[in-house]
């Protein structure tokens, strides 16, 4: 199969693109970040260097493909970033998407869209409470997105699926607040994390899979699914961090009513993948102690990379 990946130069979009191509698929990558991508190294993959603003480039790289996976999207707070730059491309994609008759379109979302966790798990019924994120802006563009989305399957047939998911990590991890954690402990300062927040984690293996199995299973078309391989507490990857570096910061557990840190590390975000392993057979490979082992492997690289830098300064 023929697949377009938006953002193919990024974190997540590269490894989709291995993924793919070991697969069999052909892939072409829309970024405007090419200089960031890896040689390629593989005649299954064409580069469209632009954005996807510029309707004509959107155009060229989905004419001949049979189906499209979305990741780009620019992650910042200022709104005119997101909708005169995002959303707007984001329309280029959908419009040219349903004029080609793609077989299928993949939108990667978040789960910020729910805004704030009411129930835990979070279900893919639970409420979009937008003006409740921690960051509503971002929030109400990715919903609007979906959105989009939405209604191009209703009124023009493009095949939709749209993904939910909170954090994504491979062979390594980012993340600003991951790396501050990390920069506390390195100084042995006091390391504080609020109680029994964290979230689901999704590993970008399972991520391919799930990708893969939407871009075969009729059921997910029109459908709207949370994705995740396991949950992490806070004082879990903190306690880990202290251990893997060798530090005597001391772990305190804050009472999330009580918590004065960042509001992101407050939040449980606990998502269910119930619906997606009911309907599309997704099963994720990196959960238990497996995934842990994983999770923390990648936590040594970003580790040694804050050290790095740390060390730089």
């Amino acid at each position: 199969m023929q697949v377009l990946v938006t953002g193919g130069a990024g974190d997540v979009g590269r490894y989709l693109v291995q993924d793919l191509c070991y697969h069999g698929h052909q892939v072409r990558i829309l970024d405007r970040a090419l200089s960031f991508l890896d040689s390629p190294g593989s005649s299954q993959v064409n580069l469209f260097g632009g954005d996807l603003g510029d309707k004509e480039l959107v155009a060229r790289a989905v004419d001949g493909a049979e189906a499209v996976i979305h990741l780009a999207w620019s992650f910042s707070d200022d709104p005119l970033d997101i909708f005169d730059g995002d959303l707007v491309g984001h329309i280029n994609l959908l419009e040219a998407s349903a004029r080609a008759g793609l077989n299928r379109f993949i939108y990667t979302s978040t789960a910020t869209v729910y805004g704030r966790a009411t129930t835990r798990p979070v279900y893919e019924d639970h409420p979009c409470l937008i003006d409740e994120a921690r960051k509503p802006l971002y929030a109400l563009g990715k919903f609007a997105a979906e959105e989009l989305c939405r209604h191009y399957y209703r009124e023009q047939g493009l095949p939709v699926t749209i993904f939910r998911f909170w954090w994504a990590f491979g062979d390594e991890i980012g993340g600003r607040h991951l790396r501050n954690l990390i920069r506390t402990v390195l100084r042995d300062e006091p390391l504080q994390v609020p109680a029994a927040a964290g979230g689901a984690f999704v590993s970008m293996a399972d991520l391919a899979q799930a990708c893969r199995l939407a871009l075969s299973r009729p059921e997910a078309v029109g459908q709207t699914y949370n994705l995740g391989s396991l949950y992490l507490t806070w004082e879990d990857i903190a306690s880990r961090i202290i251990e893997l570096t060798g530090s005597v910061s001391k772990l305190q557990v804050i009472l999330p009513s009580e918590w004065a840190g960042p509001t992101f590390l407050n939040e449980v975000w606990d998502l269910s993948w119930e619906k997606a392993a009911r309907e599309l057979d997704y099963q994720p490979a990196f959960t238990g102690n497996h995934g842990r082992e994983a999770f923390f492997k990648a936590l040594v690289k970003c580790i040694n990379k804050v050290r790095a830098t740390e060390k730089k300064r």
